[in-house]
């Protein structure tokens, strides 16, 4: 791989953890109000967007092996997201937390 395949391959695992730390940013707040179901719900997507962005980053940009370098990028992005960036965004999501918990609501009593 030359070295501009390698810039954009840790590049776009990068915009992937920043991506994974908004996801977990609206999560957390589904999970704050939702209840176990929920929390279960919103951790096994979390877990399925990750999974699915690095392999699709190893297929797309890595010719389809995914070596050291990207899952770092991803993980060290994700990190910064969390430390840095969320506690200025969390309360922007915390706005519309009550507007989840009425629509989790109405979602329970069609369910059950």
């Amino acid at each position: 791989m030359s070295i501009g395949a390698q810039t954009i391959s840790i590049t776009a695992a990068a915009l992937g953890g920043l991506a994974a730390g908004l996801l977990y940013d609206l999560l957390r707040q589904i999970r704050a109000v939702g209840g176990r179901t929920a929390g279960f719900l919103c951790d096994l997507f979390f877990c399925l967007f990750c999974t699915a962005e690095l392999f699709l980053v190893g297929m797309l940009f890595c010719e389809g092996r995914l070596g050291v370098w990207e899952p770092a990028g991803f993980l060290t992005a994700f990190g910064l997201y969390l430390f840095g960036i969320s506690p200025s965004v969390t309360p922007v999501f915390g706005i519309y937390r009550e507007k989840m918990l009425v629509i989790l609501k109405k979602v329970r009593k069609n369910v059950k």
